[in-house]
């Protein structure tokens, strides 16, 4: 009789919801943010909803404000990194320290509507273990929408897997079992949505209209931008390994028309002597040889930094305390 009525109200439980949320200079967004978040999400019954906020060695008063949502109400939980260590990072702490039955990636700004993570979860009922939100329209500059959309087409042609329905942005829905594989990843240079593609999984996708953030200023610059393009090819892709090989090959193939040449002018007629050409020639191999020694370099280092073996983060402070579990191996990655 005991052990019945345990399964039956292990049959009644809701499923729990983990929501990361990054958080990096956003004092003017926060509270705007808890609202929205307790309005359309937690105000529910259907699911248990928690939001684990990472402070990612923010420079305003983010951590403070925090602090108080989190005191206010125990369904928001708050980690804070020793300093600035990236969103991708800020990500992977939170993927370490939640065991919901999905965990969902919410930014603090607001563009990505609160209101599609529901969508998000018709579809994990459904079956999917990763649920993508893909843009359908966007209200950002106009530099923002083509490197973005140029992103998305070279690392579909040149480096996820082919059969994944990722979307960049890292707005996303990942099943527990997705975190669980997740966590086992230990790279330092590391994309978020790169590497919830690569773990495959049942994937489905979500269109939504992106908003205009709702106060305060992106951090999302195009250095940041174009390091994320970076970091996904070569930590994903074989192109950049590809085009050494091709420059290699053209570099060959020029030096034999040029020896071609060379030789006729010889043969047929007095060669005349200059500089221009010489230094061309120069120039020209030089600026191979040193781009392929900056590409094994950059290897090369990455092969470092992984045998260094170096913690991913280091936590300074908590806020809260019910929704963190602790990971293996205590608070670093």
């Amino acid at each position: 009789m005991g052990e019945h009525m345990k399964v039956s109200e292990e049959s009644r439980k809701v499923p729990r919801i983990d929501i990361l949320t990054p958080v990096y200079n956003e004092q003017a967004t926060l509270q705007l943010y808890t609202k929205a978040v307790t309005e359309t999400l937690l105000s529910r019954e259907d699911y248990d909803f928690h939001v684990l906020f990472i402070e990612d060695g923010s420079r305003d008063r983010s951590w403070e404000i925090i602090k108080k949502i989190t005191d206010e109400d125990d369904r928001f939980e708050g980690l804070r990194l020793s300093r600035n260590f990236g969103s991708h990072l800020a990500l992977s702490a939170g993927f370490d320290h939640v065991k919901g039955d999905a965990i969902v990636t919410l930014a603090c700004d607001l563009q990505d509507p609160p209101e599609t993570v529901l969508e998000f979860l018709k579809e994990w009922r459904a079956g999917y273990q990763v649920v993508w939100g893909r843009r359908r329209s966007r209200k950002d500059k106009l530099w923002k929408v083509l490197t973005s959309g140029l992103f998305y087409r070279l690392m579909c042609r040149f480096a996820m897997p082919p059969d994944s329905e990722f979307a960049t942005g890292s707005f996303l829905l990942a099943d527990r079992i997705v975190g669980d594989a997740f966590r086992q990843f230990h790279e330092r240079n590391r994309v978020t949505f790169a590497l919830v593609a690569w773990t495959g999984f049942r994937q489905g996708v979500v269109e939504y209209d992106r908003r205009e953030r709702i106060a305060g200023v992106s951090g999302w610059s195009l250095w940041k931008m174009l390091k994320t393009m970076y970091d996904a090819f070569i930590g994903f892709s074989m192109v950049p390994v590809r085009l050494m090989t091709i420059s290699g090959v053209v570099a060959s193939l020029t030096t034999v028309v040029l020896a071609t040449y060379l030789l006729a002018t010889w043969w047929f007629e007095s060669p005349a002597p200059g500089w221009t050409s010489q230094m061309l020639v120069v120039a020209f191999f030089f600026g191979i040889q040193f781009f392929l020694m900056g590409v094994s370099g950059e290897y090369l280092y990455r092969i470092y930094a992984e045998a260094a073996h170096r913690p991913l983060y280091f936590i300074s402070d908590r806020a809260g305390s019910a929704s963190v579990v602790e990971p293996e191996g205590g608070d670093v990655g």
